[in-house]
């Protein structure tokens, strides 16, 4: 069998030309995030019409929205880490790249990175597609490199 170079080069330059399909990170969430009973009360598919208030905040965060800056200023509780696990998902579907999650110390890095992020990771097939566990070898390396970089000292 004779592989067509030519056809093979020309339909390889239309797919890398081809602009992917604009998603905001509300429209990635009801699509394909789920939540899990370690970080909802009420597990299962995502849903925005629940937190409507996190709507434009997710909006805001998608690559089309002419804002440049987001700033959420909120109270505890009301879905701004999940809001902010959204838009990590959406990131790394159609971004990826180094990301960096910072919080105010090592302790609450752990915590968050076991109670939020890996379920949200664990629960969203898309997610555990792509980023895979780390070996339990290096699952320490794995924790020093999400959670050094913070101010805090130990």
């Amino acid at each position: 069998m004779e592989i067509n170079h030519e056809s093979l080069a020309n339909c390889a330059i239309v797919n890398g030309l081809t602009r992917n399909p604009i998603q905001t990170v509300t429209e990635w969430a009801n699509e394909y995030r789920f939540l899990s009973s370690v970080s909802s009360s009420e597990p299962g598919k995502w849903q925005t019409e629940r937190t409507p208030y996190l709507q434009e905040i997710m909006d805001c965060l998608s690559p089309n929205h002419p804002c440049e800056r987001v700033v959420f200023m909120k109270g505890a509780q009301i879905g701004g880490t999940e809001c902010g696990n959204n838009w990590m998902g959406f990131c790394v579907c159609n971004a990826p790249g180094p990301m960096l999650i910072v919080n105010p110390t090592t302790e609450t890095a752990k915590r968050t990175s076991k109670m939020r992020i890996d379920p949200a990771i664990e629960n969203c097939p898309v997610l555990r597609e792509k980023i895979k566990s780390p070996r339990s070898r290096d699952s320490k390396l794995r924790s020093e490199e999400r959670f050094s970089r913070n101010a805090e000292t130990d």
